[in-house]
């Protein structure tokens, strides 16, 4: 069984020739903090493959509460994230929020 109920899905596009640069940084963001952010199950950031300023990162969360605290301005983890990519957006990323119906994979951890 899964940990995560909630996910939070961003849609950012960056400004022409940034998207590497920025999915790297959200990267090495969530993979050096994971453990720190209370709640965040996990994580896939997705580029577009017709589309080459957009990505979407989709965070997995287990609680809304959790969710809904990481994404507040007065946030620590979501200001040192926001700080460094911000510069790289076209303009912010449009997020929806989600609750999982179904979860599965074929591999085996």
């Amino acid at each position: 069984m899964y940990r995560f109920k909630y996910i939070k899905h961003n849609k950012a596009r960056f400004k022409i020739g940034k998207r590497e640069e920025g999915t790297k940084i959200l990267s090495e963001f969530f993979n050096e903090y994971k453990n720190q952010i209370n709640g965040l199950k996990g994580f896939v950031i997705m580029n577009s493959i017709v589309d080459s300023q957009e990505t979407i990162a989709l965070t997995f969360w287990e609680t809304k509460e959790d969710m809904d605290v990481y994404h507040k301005l007065n946030n620590k983890w979501f200001n040192i994230i926001t700080e460094r990519i911000k510069p790289l957006f076209e303009r912010l990323p449009e997020r929806s929020d989600y609750t999982v119906f179904n979860f599965t994979t074929l591999y085996s951890s």
